[in-house]
This record gives structure tokens, sequence and C-alpha cells, in this order.
């Protein structure tokens, strides 16, 4: 233990003897306002090469930490020509960056709020600056990347995370049919909440089909509709294909993976609420080689198997409400161990 603590001790005196004679003259030289400025960016490591009149770099906020490498080399990228303002100052500025960053800010506007890419716009669109996605050595990386005719160039705006193809939105063909949901409602006599959860599956045979309920769950009563969901869905444990819940339904395709690189933490540093069940879900999705999740209508009065299987579900989750009691903390700890087994 001493002798790799005394090891991180001089890495750490290095890193800093180094931070401090690149920062310095002769290193840094001066700004030429008769010429452009190129500014290379890359969200890991710093700079070298060329002749080099500033270096910057920070931490990315809680929230860029749980996006993907394109989504946080838009947040770099916007970084880099805010910090460098007060010495371009208005010079010509060409941005060299791995990726393509108005391809990402285009693709973004669904997983980032208004205000930060607004923000974002606001700070890339200025007429003296030109975006060059980086075909040639980047100082911002410490490698070469000279992308020949040949050779394929990274595709932000296509890219998808291995993690996140395997939650699709389209039905699988031949798999497995479950219908889960949740409940939770006040007693209009009693006043009293209750809360449950569910899981029906489909066997299809030829021509007719059967819905048999395979899991009803009576929950404590304090817990709300979205828990109560996010329990049912990881208590199926299997793809699903039926599902009447928005908010379980988005949380899964859209946004579990960020908010697990986050650590289920929100901006300000607190932690999101159901952050265990949230943590439970993401393990329950690694099980299944694919997992569907698809929002289906609810309260059709129809008779197809979609709707007759979501409204058996919905029927099944309140019975399992009903019988809810009051559990104690080892209770739901039991439950908990339950839903994640």
């Amino acid at each position: 233990m001493q002798t790799k603590s005394t090891g991180l001790m001089k890495g750490r005196t290095a890193f800093q003897e180094l931070k401090r004679a690149i920062t310095n003259a002769p290193v840094l030289g001066t700004p030429d306002y008769d010429k452009t400025v190129y500014l290379f960016c890359h969200c890991n490591e710093t700079s070298t090469g060329y002749k080099p009149i500033a270096y910057y770099s920070a931490l990315l906020d809680p929230v860029m930490k749980g996006h993907y490498p394109c989504e946080q080399a838009l947040a770099t990228a916007a970084f880099a020509v805010q910090e460098s303002t007060t010495i371009v100052m208005g010079s010509p500025l060409t941005l060299y960056v791995e990726h393509a960053v108005f391809a990402i800010l285009q693709k973004s506007k669904s997983t980032l709020t208004t205000q930060r890419v607004s923000g974002y716009e606001v700070i890339l669109s200025v007429s003296s600056l030109q975006v060059v996605q980086c075909h040639t050595v980047n100082p911002g990386t410490f490698f070469a990347h000279p992308f020949s005719d040949d050779e394929q160039v990274h595709d932000c705006a296509n890219y998808t995370p291995e993690e996140e193809s395997k939650v699709g939105e389209d039905p699988i063909p031949g798999s497995t049919l479950l219908f889960v949901d949740g409940s939770s409602f006040i007693d209009q006599e009693t006043g009293i909440r209750h809360s449950g959860a569910v899981v029906v599956e489909a066997e299809q045979q030829g021509s007719s089909d059967t819905l048999q309920i395979v899991s009803q769950i009576p929950l404590p009563l304090h817990f709300s509709a979205q828990v109560a969901e996010l329990i049912a869905i990881i208590e199926a444990l299997q793809p699903a294909e039926g599902l009447d819940s928005a908010y379980v339904t988005t949380t899964v395709n859209s946004s579990i993976h960020r908010w697990e690189r986050r650590g289920f933490l929100k901006s300000d540093g607190s932690p999101v609420m159901q952050k265990d069940l949230l943590a439970q879900l993401v393990k329950a999705l690694t099980l299944p080689s694919k997992v569907v999740v698809i929002k289906c209508a609810a309260h059709t009065n129809q008779q197809d198997l979609v709707s007759r299987g979501n409204a058996l579900a919905d029927w099944a989750a309140k019975e399992a409400a009903k019988t809810s009691l009051n559990y104690s903390e080892q209770d739901e700890h039991t439950l908990g161990m339950m839903t994640s087994r």
C-alpha cells in the first residue's frame, strides 16, 4: 500500500510540474491577430503541438458526464470556443474536433434540454468561427487521425451505443409477449392509498391465443404508480412487448443508461427518485439478448390481443393493489431482493 501511495504522489507531482511548464513562457506564444487562430479540442486529453498560445481544461458538468462521447465533444467544443474568447477577441477562429458537432447538435435536441441546446447554438454560430471535423493530426488527442478517402470517418449522426442497441422499439417476431402494469390509487371511502404490480403473459398457438397472469404483487401503501410500473417491468425480466406506461417506456428507451453513467444523480448532485429501482432495472435489462418496450394504447375496449392483454394487466394490477399492506422496512427490503433476483 505504501509503494502504491508513493507512486501516486510522484505521478501527481510530475503532472503538476508539467502543467506549470506548458503554461509559462517560452512554451506559450503570443497571439498574432493578423492570422487565423486554430483551436483543437477533445473531451479528455489536453493539447500539444503547433505553437500554443493557451491551454484550457475543465471537468464536464454532472449532466454531460452521463452522455456519450459524441455529445461530450459537443459540450467540449462549446466550452473551448467560449473560454478562448478573451484571447481570440473576434478574430477568425477555426475549431478542429473529431466529431461532427453540428450533426450532434441536431440529434441531441431529443436528449438535451432546450436551454442547453440553445446555448451551444449561440456559441457555435459565431460568424468568425469555422468548425472542422479533424482529418489531420489533432493536438487535442495526442494521436494522428489521417482519415484518408478510403477510411471510414466516425459517423456521429448515426452512432448508437452498444448498450442502447439492445433496447428496441419494434416488436421481435417469435419472442415472449408480456404485458406489465402498475397501479396506485386512493380509496375514496377510506382515504388509503393502494399499490400493486402485475405481469401478464400472452401465449399464441396458431389462430388462438390465451392470457395468463404470471405475477401479481401487492406493494407498500405509499408506493407511487411510477414505482409500481418499474417493479412490474423488473419482475418481468424478459423481452416486453406490451406496456401502457409512458413513464417506463421513456425511461427504458431513452434515458436509463444515461442516468446510470451519471450515478443516478441530478444536475445539482442529488439522487433521482427511485434510484435503487432504476439500478435494478439496468441489471434486469441485461438478462435477455434483446428487450423491446412498446407503449400500447390504454382503455381502447378493442378485442385484439394487445388491447385484451393490456386491459387484463390493468385490472390485475388494481386487484393486486387492493390487497396491499402497510409494509415494514424489512418487508420492503425483501420486496427489493425479490424484484432484483
